[in-house]
């Protein structure tokens, strides 16, 4: 492509846009050498230097052919260059000789380690006659320079075999770019920390840059890359729009309004799938190679229901991905422990940003427009509370953030020795599985590395012969899937109490939110969530139920969960001091009794008979009223067992809570509360029976 037709190019990017000076300073001035290692990986280490000759050849081809032009006399095709004629006779030896050792190596077949020694000095022999001509220093760019090394891990199974491609390889690259004289910079692209690859060692003066260097926080300040890689949204959206436009084969068969839902949901759906990845100061990066494959199979798209994004595996198809599935875990305890949580996490975030953020305001709308699209790129996507389990968000920020820019682990050790969780949590965050979210919060980035990330925990799990249901504690932990809802109750309540910002006044349609983003992980243990479900006579506020045809319910009672949720309306008061006094709190706590039993009664008086018939599958049924004041809460349930007469009819009797302190009392149960000049850290929980129903209180 000739100079101003590139010129021209980056000059409508947003490369030059962000950095004018340095594309002024630096457009086209230095020669430019591109090594690729992705296509020419060893699987053995009698692989390897053929495997370095092919990235050597095609990185030094074009010069080779400048070379050949100039020692012929041809100068008048590159009179732009300004080349130093003289200095082209001068070195005319020196070029010939050059060109004599690439067309031995490109004419070779039997290639064995005696020729590793010419092909190292090959590219710093280039760089010294390229100088010599045009007066500039090189920049040598090494793309995907770890994965040679990976594809050892993942093919190679003898340790001693992957340490002498390592070398090879190392011992290669070192000859380019240690003290040579004729290098301006080299630039290497990879996956995982280049001193964890072995060539630290081997290199002075190198900047390791992470995805994270430049976060708030980091050790590092600023990322210069940060703008270098990824699509932005902007980016995203203008590829839907113009393929859609103008080459989606089925676009004829829809309506205008039907064609802007489409774009809408495409959009929402990479955001969902293929978003959430961070490099420096910048959020909202997808994944190029993601987006551009779902964009090529949308000609398979029939229909605005067709796209099934998680059928696509673009992630788990990628280099750094095989190189995971050689981890191999030194125990079970911690790294169960950070996987829960990274998944739990992320499942609630999932649920929460249905309904809270720039995305969910956008997502009821029949279509996007740029300013729509600009407005979701420009803020933060909100996160669910965050200190559901402080210890371990804080341990895995320290282990991904603080630690990985400190230490590095050897990759030699992948295949065979077994690793701390800590370790593995690190190369995960440097594989992409892990990314950066606050300065004290790393998480999962999307749908698509989620799946992964199931996938991986899976066979680490096998392999340690222990359960490979990734969220086993987390469903024990909540209640649900044992109908123990008093433990339910404490977990919901360690989730409320992390909500500081929660109001008197807040809405009782941002706690159905809360209650079905905590509520959601529930989901991968068979149960769905029904919000704002259709009833007999109106909406109930959430449902969860066994989803049809799941089977995870074999060992326990299929239960049946509404609530029905309201938010206090008592009197306010107007500072936080008198808010928290043990009067004040006595009087909500007498109020917010009263609002969770209307709330049951609501239960019982509209949606009961068709709860009835939609939990006839089932064996419980609970219904439960809660009311809440700022973050805390009253919870009143009534259980019910399915029981089937021997002609047919179902009924549901009410059964009592064992477990409890049974309090013989009425409905208004005016000591409800009184405790609380007692209760441990000035929060007040009582689980009481009252008439039958289990009474829940945290105030």
């Amino acid at each position: 492509m000739p100079r101003s037709q590139r010129e021209h190019q980056f000059r409508q990017s947003a490369l030059y846009e962000l950095h004018s000076e340095f594309f002024e300073a630096n457009f086209a001035k230095y020669p430019v050498i591109m090594l690729d290692f992705k296509t020419s990986c060893p699987k053995s280490f009698e692989d390897t230097p053929s495997s370095i000759c092919r990235s050597m050849l095609s990185a030094t081809k074009k010069y080779i052919t400048l070379l050949r032009q100039l020692v012929s006399g041809a100068y008048d095709e590159y009179e732009h260059l300004n080349v130093d004629k003289r200095a082209v006779q001068r070195e005319k030896e020196f070029i010939a000789s050059l060109i004599t050792k690439f067309d031995h190596f490109r004419s070779t077949v039997d290639f064995n380690t005696s020729h590793i020694q010419t092909l190292s000095a090959i590219i710093p022999d280039l760089m010294e006659i390229l100088y010599g001509l045009f007066g500039r220093r090189s920049v040598l760019i090494v793309d995907e320079y770890d994965a040679p090394f990976m594809s050892a891990l993942c093919h190679v199974k003898d340790a001693d075999e992957q340490a002498k491609i390592q070398q090879t390889y190392s011992e290669f690259l070192c000859e380019s770019l240690k003290n040579n004289k004729h290098l301006h910079s080299g630039i290497l692209v990879g996956v995982f920390d280049v001193r964890g690859v072995g060539l630290g060692s081997g290199l002075n003066n190198v900047d390791s840059y992470m995805a994270h260097s430049g976060f708030a926080g980091t050790r590092l300040t600023e990322n210069p890359f940060q703008h270098a890689f990824g699509f932005t949204i902007n980016d995203v959206w203008g590829l839907i729009n113009d393929y859609v436009d103008n080459q989606w084969p089925h676009r004829p068969a829809i309506t205008s309004l039907e064609l802007g839902r489409f774009k809408r949901d495409l959009l929402v759906g990479c955001i969902q799938h293929f978003d959430g990845y961070r490099i420096g100061q910048v959020h909202h990066v997808f994944n190029p190679h993601a987006i551009l494959s779902l964009i090529r199979e949308l000609r398979l798209v029939k229909s605005l229901t067709d796209v099934n994004y998680s059928s696509y595996a673009f992630w788990t198809e990628t280099g750094s991905m095989k190189v995971v599935e050689t981890i191999k875990a030194s125990s079970a305890q911690d790294l169960s422990r950070y996987c829960e949580y990274l998944s739990s996490s992320f499942l609630r975030q999932s649920e929460y940003r249905q309904h809270q953020g720039p995305l969910a305001e956008h997502m009821s709308l029949d279509f996007i427009d740029d300013a729509a699209v600009g407005s979701i790129g420009s803020q933060e996507q909100p996160q669910f509370p965050p200190d559901v389990d402080k210890e371990t968000r804080e341990e895995l920020a320290d282990i991904c953030m603080v630690r990985s820019g400190d230490t590095f682990h050897d990759m030699q050790s992948l295949g065979h020795g077994l690793l701390q969780a800590s370790t593995i949590m690190r190369l995960l965050y440097q594989a992409g599985y892990i990314v950066p979210i606050a300065k004290d919060r790393v998480g999962i980035p999307n749908s698509e590395v989620h799946r992964a990330l199931e996938q991986f925990y899976e066979r680490v799990a096998a392999q340690l012969k222990i359960s490979t249901s990734l969220l086993e504690s987390i469903h024990e932990e909540m209640g649900i899937y044992r109908c123990d809802l008093q433990r339910f109750s404490r977990s919901l309540h360690s989730c409320m109490v992390s909500i500081p910002s929660l109001r008197e006044d807040t809405s009782e349609r941002f706690y159905q939110t809360i209650l079905s983003s905590y509520l959601f992980p529930a989901t991968r243990s068979g149960y769905a969530i029904h919000n704002e479900a259709m009833m007999e006579n109106g909406r109930a506020d959430t449902l969860l139920f066994p989803a049809p045809g799941h089977l995870c319910f074999d060992r326990t009672p299929m239960s049946y969960y509404i609530f029905e949720l309201k938010s206090y309306d008592g009197t306010t008061t107007p500072t936080s001091a008198k808010r928290t006094t043990v009067d004040n709190r006595r009087k909500v706590a007498k109020h917010v009794f009263r609002q969770a039993m209307q709330a049951q009664t609501q239960i019982y008086e509209r949606y009961y008979s068709t709860l009835a018939e939609k939990a006839r599958t089932c064996d419980l049924i609970h219904v439960v009223g809660v009311s809440f004041w700022m973050n805390r809460f009253c919870m009143i349930a009534t259980k019910r067992r399915r029981e089937e007469s021997a002609d047919g009819t179902i009924s549901w009797p009410a059964v009592r809570y064992e477990g409890s302190v049974e309090i013989e009392a009425t409905v208004e149960y005016e000591h409800l509360g009184d405790r609380l000049e007692d209760a441990e850290n000035g929060i007040l929980r009582e689980v009481v029976v009252v008439d039958g129903h289990l009474v829940i209180l945290t105030i």
